[in-house]
């Protein structure tokens, strides 16, 4: 069957796409992670920043209060409404109205101040804007045992009108200046939670980010939504490792999607300014690089795309026409001739093509007289086929004379010698049978026993099965003269060679062992690269080698063999 041809100009076209499309991809995608981290980065910290800032802003308006409240310890006029005096007793309705006149003119001035709740020990108690305050004696207790220091609180006044309002709180026991140990009055200062809230909710990132102040508990106590205030932050927004810190920021992916979590703790203890966005929005410049990123792919590919379609016509066009030339060729039509103009590599291999289809018009030619040679040759040599039929003829004569003269047993070896000697030509041919192998080995075990009589004791083993399959000749015949001749000629006295043939799996196996003086095994193995002085080994390197020539490399003569033990050569060839 044919192979397919696959042209040369589309695997270079492919590879130079997918090469080109790989690294634009490698090199744009790397560009686009480590663009999308810088500004991950920067926007985290940018959001952060903001975050801080109005932390700042917050704080700020936290510290005033406490600021209020010392500006109004500081007033002479103000403490001196609040203290136990037979004075203040007689006259408590005059100093309530004074009290008040100057706390009204105190948040007249302080915009950001929703109301101020005053509760005096000498009995007065009023707020500036007629809201209902309460103050628990738990409450009462814990600013008592601050001694002067004031605390922050998220409250809820109810209004003149029965409204409730969601305020920050600042609340402080006044005492009195000249007597420290005394309690004059708690007062609270009611900042309107909105106030709050404003700073932040004004001030938005994106659409979906939700800014929210929670306490110790992370409870709600300022947000822009109001029906959350008082809920708790969902506990999948907190990483404690985290929100234990002052302030920073972390991701942590909620529902599938990475939320930037921003966190800074306020000047009130426990309370902490908390900032969710998801990622995606806060970094909308990602989506701008990703489009950037794959319009340079698809546009790099499209260019690098249209300089190989042109390389590819340009140069690879000349090599269409040399494999046009190359059939043509095949075909024997030698008189075509490539266009040599160019100084690159094309032109090199037109001219080395119009070269080697010169220089194979001459070799046909050469060849073709060479081949008329080897006939008239083929012919001498079946004259010369006379030759073998002549030894024959001649060595029946001698048998059929060694008969008439009664000598019986020359006449055995002269029959013997002229069958091994038939055997052995074949015709000319290099396969035989096992069963004409063994019939070889017999006349030639024949002719040996009348060299040596009883001493050398020769034993055939064949599988009958095996008889008919067809095998390189020669060589058990090789094989059985080593063991006369190396092993038990060597020993001195008697002797037995054994042969056997037999099948193991898909091999046919032949073992001619012995009971010699053995051999020396490497040695026998290096007979078989390079045969030694006097053609010491040319026997056996011929058995392999034409074993080898036949079947392959994993085939031919193995050696067993221990000194004076004897020797074992195992032959395999395929089946």
């Amino acid at each position: 069957m044919q192979k397919k041809i696959f042209s040369l100009q589309y695997k270079f076209l492919l590879i130079t796409l997918c090469v080109t499309i790989l690294s634009s991809l490698i090199v744009g995608g790397l560009s686009y992670i480590k663009s999308v981290n810088i500004i991950e980065k920067q926007v985290s910290q940018s959001n952060y920043n903001t975050i801080m800032q109005m932390a700042d802003n917050i704080d700020t308006i936290l510290n005033s209060m406490d600021s209020s409240a010392m500006y109004l310890w500081r007033d002479e006029d103000f403490i001196k409404c609040l203290q136990k005096s037979e004075e203040v007793e007689r006259n408590l309705g005059v100093y309530t109205l004074n009290a008040q006149h100057i706390l009204n003119s105190f948040v007249a001035f302080e915009p950001i101040i929703y109301s101020v709740y005053l509760q005096a020990y000498n009995g007065m108690v009023f707020d500036t804007a007629s809201a209902s305050n309460q103050v628990s004696s738990e409450m009462e207790k814990k600013l008592i045992e601050l001694k002067g220091e004031g605390t922050i609180i998220s409250d809820t006044v109810t209004n003149y009108d029965n409204t409730k309002m969601n305020v920050v709180a600042f609340l402080k026991v006044l005492k009195d200046p000249n007597r420290l140990s005394e309690n004059l009055a708690i007062i609270k200062i009611n900042i309107s939670e909105d106030t709050i809230s404003q700073i932040y909710g004004t001030n938005k990132l994106c659409a979906n980010s939700q800014t929210v102040i929670v306490n110790d508990d992370y409870t709600v106590i300022s947000d822009v939504k109001k029906d959350n205030i008082g809920t708790c932050v969902d506990k999948e927004y907190l990483d404690q490792e985290y929100v234990r810190e002052s302030s920073g920021y972390f991701l942590k992916k909620i529902d599938g999607q990475d939320m930037m979590i921003t966190y800074v703790e306020l000047v009130r203890p426990g309370w902490k300014l908390l900032n969710i966005v998801p990622l995606n929005e806060l970094a909308k410049d990602n989506v701008i690089i990703r489009n950037i990123t794959v319009s340079a792919v698809l546009l790099g590919s499209v260019f690098c795309l249209l300089i190989s379609l042109f390389f590819s016509i340009r140069i690879l066009s000349p090599l269409k026409a040399l494999r046009k030339s190359m059939d043509e060729l095949e075909h024997e039509n030698f008189d075509i001739v490539l266009s040599e103009k160019g100084n690159d590599e094309i032109s090199l291999v037109s001219k080395s093509f119009n070269k080697m289809s010169k220089k194979l018009n001459e070799l046909i030619n050469e060849v073709y007289i060479v081949q008329l040679k080897q006939k008239e040759a083929e012919l001498r040599a079946l004259h010369e086929q006379i030759n073998p039929h002549f030894l024959y003829n001649t060595l029946n004569t001698i048998y059929w004379i060694c008969q008439l003269e009664k000598a019986v047993e020359s006449g055995k070896l002269v029959q013997a010698l002229s069958k091994l000697f038939r055997l052995s030509l074949n015709s000319g041919k290099d396969i035989t049978t096992v069963e004409k192998e063994i019939e070889h080995l017999n006349y030639y075990i024949l002719i040996q026993k009348a060299r040596f009589e009883e001493a050398i004791r020769f034993q055939i083993e064949v599988e009958e099965a095996l008889l008919k399959y067809n095998v390189v000749k020669l060589i058990l015949q090789p094989l059985v003269e080593n063991a006369i001749h190396h092993g038990i000629e060597k020993k001195g006295g008697e002797g037995t060679i054994t042969v056997k043939i037999f099948r193991e799996q898909d091999a046919l196996v032949y073992e001619v062992e012995d009971d010699g003086i053995g051999a020396d095994v490497n040695e026998l193995y290096g007979l078989l690269h390079k045969v030694q002085d006097e053609n010491r080994g040319f026997g056996l390197k011929s058995v392999n080698d034409r074993i080898r020539f036949h079947y392959g490399a994993e085939y031919g003569l193995e050696f067993y063999s221990e000194t004076k033990k004897g020797m074992k050569v195992v032959v395999r060839q395929p089946l």
